[in-house]
Protein backbone atom coordinates (compact mmCIF):
# COMPACT_ATOMS: atom_id res chain seq x y z
CA UNK A 1 0.00 0.00 0.00
CA UNK A 2 1.60 3.47 -1.08
CA UNK A 3 0.48 7.02 -0.98
CA UNK A 4 0.28 10.06 1.01
CA UNK A 5 -1.49 10.34 4.58
CA UNK A 6 -4.08 12.47 5.05
CA UNK A 7 -6.69 11.04 7.00
CA UNK A 8 -9.74 12.88 7.67
CA UNK A 9 -12.84 10.54 7.70
CA UNK A 10 -13.92 7.48 9.62
CA UNK A 11 -16.05 4.49 8.75
CA UNK A 12 -19.03 3.48 11.00
CA UNK A 13 -22.21 1.99 11.00
CA UNK A 14 -26.09 3.51 10.03
CA UNK A 15 -29.16 2.68 11.93
CA UNK A 16 -27.80 -0.38 13.37
CA UNK A 17 -26.30 -1.89 10.70
CA UNK A 18 -23.68 -3.67 10.51
CA UNK A 19 -20.20 -2.82 8.73
CA UNK A 20 -18.94 -6.12 7.61
CA UNK A 21 -16.35 -5.29 4.66
CA UNK A 22 -16.46 -7.44 2.07
CA UNK A 23 -19.22 -10.13 2.76
CA UNK A 24 -22.90 -10.20 1.94
CA UNK A 25 -25.48 -12.57 2.34
CA UNK A 26 -29.26 -13.10 1.58
CA UNK A 27 -31.21 -10.87 3.84
CA UNK A 28 -28.43 -9.05 5.26
CA UNK A 29 -27.12 -5.25 4.51
CA UNK A 30 -23.48 -4.16 4.47
CA UNK A 31 -23.33 -0.51 5.26
CA UNK A 32 -20.20 1.41 4.83
CA UNK A 33 -20.44 5.49 6.23
CA UNK A 34 -18.36 8.36 6.69
CA UNK A 35 -18.91 11.46 8.30
CA UNK A 36 -21.90 10.05 9.57
CA UNK A 37 -23.52 9.36 6.22
CA UNK A 38 -24.10 6.18 4.76
CA UNK A 39 -21.72 6.22 1.41
CA UNK A 40 -22.52 2.73 0.38
CA UNK A 41 -24.64 -0.37 0.83
CA UNK A 42 -24.58 -3.78 -0.42
CA UNK A 43 -27.61 -3.66 -2.26
CA UNK A 44 -25.36 -2.09 -5.00
CA UNK A 45 -23.79 -4.53 -5.68
CA UNK A 46 -25.67 -5.35 -9.45
CA UNK A 47 -24.52 -1.59 -9.99
CA UNK A 48 -20.99 -1.75 -9.17
CA UNK A 49 -20.49 -4.83 -10.80
CA UNK A 50 -21.75 -3.45 -13.91
CA UNK A 51 -19.26 -0.41 -13.69
CA UNK A 52 -16.62 -2.96 -13.31
CA UNK A 53 -17.81 -5.11 -16.26
CA UNK A 54 -17.68 -2.11 -18.64
CA UNK A 55 -14.20 -0.75 -17.52
CA UNK A 56 -13.02 -3.98 -18.01
CA UNK A 57 -13.98 -4.58 -21.33
CA UNK A 58 -10.88 -3.96 -23.13
CA UNK A 59 -8.64 -5.54 -20.08
CA UNK A 60 -5.01 -4.27 -19.49
CA UNK A 61 -4.36 -1.96 -16.58
CA UNK A 62 -7.23 -0.56 -14.76
CA UNK A 63 -7.72 2.00 -12.31
CA UNK A 64 -10.35 2.61 -9.83
CA UNK A 65 -11.23 5.69 -7.56
CA UNK A 66 -12.69 4.58 -4.44
CA UNK A 67 -13.05 1.04 -2.93
CA UNK A 68 -15.99 1.25 -0.45
CA UNK A 69 -16.96 -2.33 0.26
CA UNK A 70 -14.85 -3.92 -2.51
CA UNK A 71 -17.76 -4.76 -4.32
CA UNK A 72 -16.38 -3.42 -7.61
CA UNK A 73 -12.84 -4.12 -6.71
CA UNK A 74 -13.47 -8.04 -6.41
CA UNK A 75 -15.48 -7.90 -9.76
CA UNK A 76 -12.47 -6.30 -11.69
CA UNK A 77 -10.16 -8.70 -10.18
CA UNK A 78 -12.07 -11.15 -11.57
CA UNK A 79 -11.06 -10.60 -15.36
CA UNK A 80 -9.08 -12.20 -16.55
CA UNK A 81 -7.50 -9.60 -19.35
CA UNK A 82 -6.65 -7.18 -16.13
CA UNK A 83 -3.10 -6.66 -16.28
CA UNK A 84 -3.02 -4.65 -13.27
CA UNK A 85 -5.35 -2.97 -11.03
CA UNK A 86 -4.52 0.38 -9.03
CA UNK A 87 -7.46 1.67 -6.47
CA UNK A 88 -6.66 5.17 -4.94
CA UNK A 89 -8.85 5.24 -1.60
CA UNK A 90 -8.43 8.12 0.96
CA UNK A 91 -10.02 7.05 3.98
CA UNK A 92 -7.64 5.62 6.49
CA UNK A 93 -9.52 2.54 7.55
CA UNK A 94 -10.83 1.67 4.05
CA UNK A 95 -7.43 1.85 2.96
CA UNK A 96 -6.30 -0.42 5.07
CA UNK A 97 -8.91 -2.91 4.60
CA UNK A 98 -8.10 -2.66 0.31
CA UNK A 99 -4.41 -3.52 1.59
CA UNK A 100 -5.66 -5.90 2.96
CA UNK A 101 -7.75 -7.63 0.30
CA UNK A 102 -4.89 -6.54 -2.24
CA UNK A 103 -2.65 -9.47 -0.58
CA UNK A 104 -4.93 -12.20 -1.38
CA UNK A 105 -5.92 -10.24 -5.40
CA UNK A 106 -5.74 -12.36 -8.40
CA UNK A 107 -4.31 -9.27 -10.26
CA UNK A 108 -1.20 -7.53 -9.56
CA UNK A 109 -2.99 -4.75 -6.92
CA UNK A 110 -1.28 -1.75 -5.71
CA UNK A 111 -3.41 0.56 -3.26
CA UNK A 112 -2.41 4.34 -2.84
CA UNK A 113 -3.55 6.20 0.05
CA UNK A 114 -4.54 9.43 -0.63
CA UNK A 115 -7.25 11.65 -2.70
CA UNK A 116 -7.31 11.67 -6.07
CA UNK A 117 -6.77 15.13 -6.57
CA UNK A 118 -2.72 14.76 -4.89
CA UNK A 119 -2.50 11.14 -7.19
CA UNK A 120 -3.55 11.66 -10.27
CA UNK A 121 -0.52 13.89 -11.04
CA UNK A 122 1.66 11.06 -10.01
CA UNK A 123 0.72 9.07 -13.28
CA UNK A 124 2.04 10.09 -17.07
CA UNK A 125 -0.56 10.47 -19.72
CA UNK A 126 -2.23 7.67 -21.23
CA UNK A 127 -1.45 5.47 -18.54
CA UNK A 128 -4.68 3.36 -17.77
CA UNK A 129 -7.27 1.01 -20.26
CA UNK A 130 -10.33 1.67 -18.07
CA UNK A 131 -11.01 4.05 -14.98
CA UNK A 132 -14.12 3.89 -12.98
CA UNK A 133 -14.94 6.74 -10.25
CA UNK A 134 -17.07 6.15 -7.03
CA UNK A 135 -15.70 8.27 -4.26
CA UNK A 136 -17.03 10.26 -1.40
CA UNK A 137 -17.32 13.90 -1.98
CA UNK A 138 -14.86 16.41 0.02
CA UNK A 139 -17.68 18.83 0.44
CA UNK A 140 -20.87 19.57 0.42
CA UNK A 141 -20.88 21.58 -2.17
CA UNK A 142 -19.91 18.41 -4.53
CA UNK A 143 -22.53 16.24 -2.88
CA UNK A 144 -24.78 16.04 -5.78
CA UNK A 145 -21.99 14.88 -8.53
CA UNK A 146 -19.24 13.33 -5.69
CA UNK A 147 -16.58 15.08 -7.47
CA UNK A 148 -16.87 13.54 -10.78
CA UNK A 149 -17.62 16.32 -12.66
CA UNK A 150 -13.96 17.81 -11.35
CA UNK A 151 -12.36 14.45 -12.62
CA UNK A 152 -13.48 14.25 -16.50
CA UNK A 153 -10.69 15.98 -17.89
CA UNK A 154 -7.81 13.34 -15.59
CA UNK A 155 -10.03 10.76 -16.99
CA UNK A 156 -9.42 11.58 -20.42
CA UNK A 157 -5.84 12.25 -19.91
CA UNK A 158 -4.87 8.95 -18.39
CA UNK A 159 -6.87 7.10 -20.47
CA UNK A 160 -5.12 5.53 -23.53
CA UNK A 161 -6.91 5.81 -26.46
CA UNK A 162 -9.81 3.29 -26.86
CA UNK A 163 -9.98 3.14 -22.87
CA UNK A 164 -13.35 3.50 -20.84
CA UNK A 165 -14.36 5.54 -18.27
CA UNK A 166 -17.42 4.68 -15.66
CA UNK A 167 -18.80 6.70 -12.94
CA UNK A 168 -21.20 6.64 -10.26
CA UNK A 169 -24.32 9.02 -11.38
CA UNK A 170 -27.34 9.53 -9.41
CA UNK A 171 -28.92 12.59 -9.95
CA UNK A 172 -32.98 13.99 -9.42
CA UNK A 173 -35.97 12.06 -7.82
CA UNK A 174 -36.96 9.31 -10.27
CA UNK A 175 -35.58 8.21 -13.35
CA UNK A 176 -36.99 10.06 -16.00
CA UNK A 177 -35.39 13.52 -14.41
CA UNK A 178 -31.81 11.07 -14.17
CA UNK A 179 -31.80 10.46 -17.99
CA UNK A 180 -32.62 14.09 -18.63
CA UNK A 181 -29.73 15.29 -16.33
CA UNK A 182 -27.67 13.51 -17.82
CA UNK A 183 -28.48 14.26 -21.36
CA UNK A 184 -29.01 17.75 -20.97
CA UNK A 185 -25.83 18.66 -18.58
CA UNK A 186 -22.94 15.34 -18.06
CA UNK A 187 -23.02 13.72 -21.83
CA UNK A 188 -22.16 17.06 -23.29
CA UNK A 189 -19.87 17.66 -20.69
CA UNK A 190 -17.58 14.47 -21.44
CA UNK A 191 -18.01 15.27 -25.43
CA UNK A 192 -16.91 18.91 -25.02
CA UNK A 193 -13.65 16.77 -23.53
CA UNK A 194 -12.97 15.11 -25.90
CA UNK A 195 -14.50 11.37 -25.23
CA UNK A 196 -15.43 10.01 -28.88
CA UNK A 197 -18.39 7.85 -27.63
CA UNK A 198 -20.82 8.66 -24.53
CA UNK A 199 -23.52 5.98 -23.93
CA UNK A 200 -25.60 5.03 -20.65
CA UNK A 201 -27.64 2.13 -19.78
CA UNK A 202 -29.89 1.46 -16.74
CA UNK A 203 -28.87 -1.70 -13.60
CA UNK A 204 -32.11 -2.48 -11.77
CA UNK A 205 -31.47 -2.35 -8.38
CA UNK A 206 -33.50 -3.07 -5.42
CA UNK A 207 -32.47 -0.86 -2.43
CA UNK A 208 -33.36 -1.25 1.27
CA UNK A 209 -36.75 -0.01 2.03
CA UNK A 210 -35.48 2.47 4.68
CA UNK A 211 -32.12 3.50 2.50
CA UNK A 212 -31.95 7.09 2.82
CA UNK A 213 -30.07 7.99 -0.24
CA UNK A 214 -31.44 5.58 -3.06
CA UNK A 215 -35.27 5.00 -3.66
CA UNK A 216 -35.01 4.61 -7.55
CA UNK A 217 -35.68 0.98 -8.84
CA UNK A 218 -32.18 1.41 -10.93
CA UNK A 219 -29.30 3.16 -11.61
CA UNK A 220 -28.40 4.53 -14.23
CA UNK A 221 -24.52 3.54 -15.87
CA UNK A 222 -22.48 6.55 -18.00
CA UNK A 223 -19.67 4.41 -20.08
CA UNK A 224 -17.46 6.89 -22.04
CA UNK A 225 -14.75 6.03 -24.59
CA UNK A 226 -11.72 8.20 -25.08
Amino acid sequence: MRGKKRPQWSTGTVSGIGQRSFTWSAGECDVLAILGQPVMESWESPYMIAMAKSVCAVGGRILEVGFGLGISAAAIDSFPGVVEHVIFEANEQVCGQAGLWSDGAARPTTVYQGFWQDLVDDFPPESFDGILFDCFPLTAAHYRDGEVVEFFPFAHKLLRRGGIFAFYFDCGSSWAEAERGFLADTQPLLEKIGFSSVRFSDVPVSPRKDCPYFWKDRFLLPVATK
